[in-house]
């Protein structure tokens, strides 16, 4: 796993922790060549019922290297509803982006 699979996964631990209605975080990957590239940023898909329908709008986010992720980041919010279409590719993602993997939710430790 390379330091931006972590990172991802880092960035993907504190969104579910601070953002209600998350239902999904999903990678987003370019071509692998851009990948392995330093200053490509880390692309992921939130799919929070608890955002606005807006289309596919990317936040742009710098590196934040005090937070766990050293790498720029971009954010995609999306409803439960958008989701569906981005699959259906009714709904078109940026550039030659593409869903990847499902970064998974933190399990809640139920003790105490």
């Amino acid at each position: 796993m390379s330091n931006k699979d972590e990172a991802a996964r880092h960035l993907a631990q504190t969104l579910f922790d601070i953002e209600p209605g998350m239902t999904h975080i999903i990678r987003l990957t370019s071509s692998p060549e851009a990948e392995e590239n330093e200053s490509e940023p880390i692309k992921i898909l939130e799919v929070n019922e608890a955002t606005v329908a807006a289309g596919i709008m990317p936040l742009h986010f710098g590196p934040s290297p005090q937070s766990g992720v050293p790498y720029p980041t971009v954010i995609i919010a999306v409803t439960p509803a958008e989701f569906v279409k981005i699959k259906s590719q009714e709904l078109k993602l940026p550039k030659d982006w593409t869903l990847c993997e499902e970064l998974p939710q933190p399990v809640l430790d139920q003790a105490g």
